[in-house]
């Protein structure tokens, strides 16, 4: 896709050069014409070639990405749901890929049901991989749960709804009470 400003920009330049041109060679001015919109024919030629990863938006990653956030599962009532959205992981020749990750954690209570009141050890969580493949729909990878490793989540505007009709609903300022106490990563020994 061509950026409006970027396309102007590049029109003046070869308009000035064209008039320039013509200027000093006395050409008239239907030739001159002619050899601009040539010129401009060529730019827009060359920028939509461009290569697909060239011309890709850039990818929400972070907090600016809907999925990125706190949720409840109605499945699975006061339990965390946590999904962070980060950029692909550096290749082997240095470039990246334009497809987000997306990493979810959870936990299921102690008998897979209610959390409410409990916490849970970083320990009994569990991590998923995912994918952000449109900028409203992600594909999960559930098979470490036993699910499928394909489950598409769509963002609705308020959560993430699965095919099987389970909405994970984003809690707006997040749900500390049902993380892990300890989230310390270094730890002395006494």
């Amino acid at each position: 896709m061509i950026r409006p400003r970027s396309f102007s920009l590049v029109l003046l330049v070869v308009a000035v050069a064209v008039w320039e041109r013509a200027e000093a060679l006395s050409v008239e001015r239907r030739q001159a014409l002619t050899q601009l919109v040539g010129g401009a024919a060529a730019v827009v030629a060359t920028l939509s070639v461009a290569p697909p990863e060239a011309r890709a938006t850039a990818a929400k990653t972070g907090s600016s990405s809907p999925f990125t956030g706190d949720y409840d599962d109605p499945n699975h009532p006061g339990c965390l749901r946590q999904v962070k959205v980060v950029g692909a992981p550096l290749r082997g020749d240095g470039t990246r890929s334009p497809i987000p990750v997306m990493e979810v954690v959870g936990w299921d209570g102690e008998s897979g049901g209610s959390c409410a009141g409990s916490r849970p050890t970083r320990e009994q969580l569990w991590k998923l991989q995912g994918k952000v493949v449109k900028d409203k729909e992600a594909v999960i990878d559930f098979s470490p749960k036993g699910g499928p490793d394909k489950l598409v989540a769509t963002w609705d505007g308020s959560g993430m709804v699965f095919p099987d009709g389970n909405k994970w609903t984003k809690v707006i300022g997040g749900t500390n009470d049902r993380r892990p106490e300890d989230m310390s990563t270094l730890k002395s020994k006494d």
